[in-house]
């Protein structure tokens, strides 16, 4: 295990998006040894890979501008990096973390999340996801205090584990009810049951004229319903009669209605 002193976070620049982009191939590539699938559903061998954008410098270029990116220093050298989002005031994200194969099991990620931590001193709550076929992410964020709340379902070949860590609360991070929700209220986490789901019909992106599905969902629990609004993939995720999470959704009003929504490009968490 190495000492702490010896591990810094520090902001990733332009400049370090290829290195940054060729530790992370390496890094992801190597979760075949710790249960990534080898074939697909149709049986046939999977290349290798990772998350979305893994091995682009492109991309790491643009969770620099989006997101918190740190690079991870050890005896000055790069060994990884670690992206980090604030969801809202209290609440963020650990969007992605990775370290060089060669520089694994010696505590190194450990340390860099303990770091992050110290960085966003008024969040009371980090999320996070990891697949399910992953032993190495699940034992790593379990020690470090992350508690499975839920799964997420944006692969269609696997779940991902929906992992929560509450800071300096035994108190689970309370939700809203749907009879607390107001016209343009942001920020909104919540937790519902799925009554229906209307047809999906397309539509055109307002920005880009590019097509969209949508369909509307009915949720309820106690206090009362509300329709949320779901986007293209989300539609495939979510079924009648499953318990769902929203976190840091927004309600608008419609037709004189209030409505739930969530970002097309977030998640849906199913709690367990």
């Amino acid at each position: 295990m190495l000492e702490s002193g010896k591990i810094t976070l520090e902001q990733a620049r332009e400049g370090d998006a290829a290195q940054l982009a060729e530790i992370s191939k390496e890094a992801f590539n190597s979760d075949v040894n710790v249960g990534a699938p080898t074939r697909g559903e149709d049986g046939r061998p999977l290349e290798e890979g990772g998350p979305p954008g893994y091995d682009s410098p492109e991309f790491q270029l643009r969770m620099m501008k989006l997101c918190h990116y740190y690079k991870i220093i050890h005896d000055g050298q790069i060994v990884g990096g670690l992206i980090a989002s604030r969801k809202k005031l209290d609440h963020s994200q650990i969007e992605r973390i990775f370290v060089d194969p060669e520089y694994h099991n010696r505590g190194i990620g450990t340390e860099a999340m303990k770091q992050v931590f110290t960085k966003f001193p008024d969040t009371k709550v980090w999320t996070l996801g990891t697949p399910e076929w992953n032993i190495r992410t699940k034992h790593f964020y379990e020690k470090l205090g992350f508690v499975q709340i839920g799964w997420t379902k944006d692969e269609p070949a696997w779940k991902g584990r929906y992992y929560e860590k509450l800071m300096g609360s035994n108190q689970r991070y309370r939700s809203l009810k749907i009879n607390e929700l107001t016209p343009d209220m942001r920020g909104v986490d919540i937790e519902a049951k799925i009554l229906e789901i209307s047809e999906p019909r397309q539509v055109r992106s307002r920005t880009t004229g590019k097509p969209l599905k949508v369909a509307e969902a009915l949720i309820a629990d106690e206090t009362g319903t509300i329709t949320l609004t779901l986007w293209n993939d989300q539609i495939r995720q979510a079924k009648a009669n499953d318990r769902i999470r929203i976190n840091n959704g927004y309600v608008t009003l419609f037709r004189g209605q209030k409505q739930l929504n969530v970002g097309r490009y977030d998640q849906l968490i199913f709690p367990i």
